[in-house]
């Protein structure tokens, strides 16, 4: 915005980030990553950035992005869909190829969470968000073989060790994923 340029922000109306994004420029707009809705009707030559939230479905984004670069063929993309929320969506595809069934293990509210599901139904699969074993219902699984589990990043561990036992399997698999070695340094004043 301090180089002149407009900014376009792809996320979900009303996520938190996104508000708090929004509010940092007074101009900003938002354009929806599933839909790509709302690209605005600026002249071509607009200088635009583009931001993306963090927790989108990486296909979606990409496709919006794309639409808003057909739009603006100048726009600087930054893309900023955590690394995370990426590795998470691609081990989501893999096991959906592989069970029945997914149980997303997370927040209904959590955007990750809820993306995961959605990753895993556009390949056909069956996929349902829940919070605690409490919430699975049994019926759920009535003619399912294989159930694959996921979940959010900020998931406690305990959760899915909790809908495991409850499914009693015969056996469990673990997908290998991308590993994520990831570091970050501490600020100078936190050291």
């Amino acid at each position: 915005s301090k180089e002149g340029r407009r900014i376009i922000l792809v996320g979900h109306k009303g996520h938190i980030e996104v508000r708090g994004s929004m509010g940092q420029v007074a101009d900003a707009v938002l354009v929806d990553e599933q839909r790509g809705e709302s690209i605005p009707k600026w002249d071509e030559n607009t200088s635009v950035a583009v931001l993306t939230q963090t927790t989108l479905s990486v296909e979606d984004t990409a496709n919006t992005i794309e639409k808003i670069k057909n739009r603006f063929p100048s726009a600087i993309i930054r893309n900023d869909v955590c690394y995370a929320t990426t590795n998470r969506q691609e081990a989501a595809k893999k096991l959906a190829d592989k069970v029945d069934l997914v149980l997303v293990i997370g927040a209904q509210t959590s955007s990750n969470c809820n993306r995961l599901r959605e990753v895993v139904q556009a390949r056909g699969v069956p996929a349902y968000l829940i919070n605690s074993v409490e919430e699975l219902d049994v019926s759920w699984l009535e003619g399912v073989n294989k159930v694959g589990i996921t979940s959010g990043a900020s998931t406690p561990e305990t959760l899915l060790n909790q809908v495991i036992s409850k499914l009693k399997p015969e056996s469990v698999e673990t997908l290998s994923s991308i590993e994520e070695d990831v570091t970050f340094v501490l600020p100078d004043k936190l050291k």
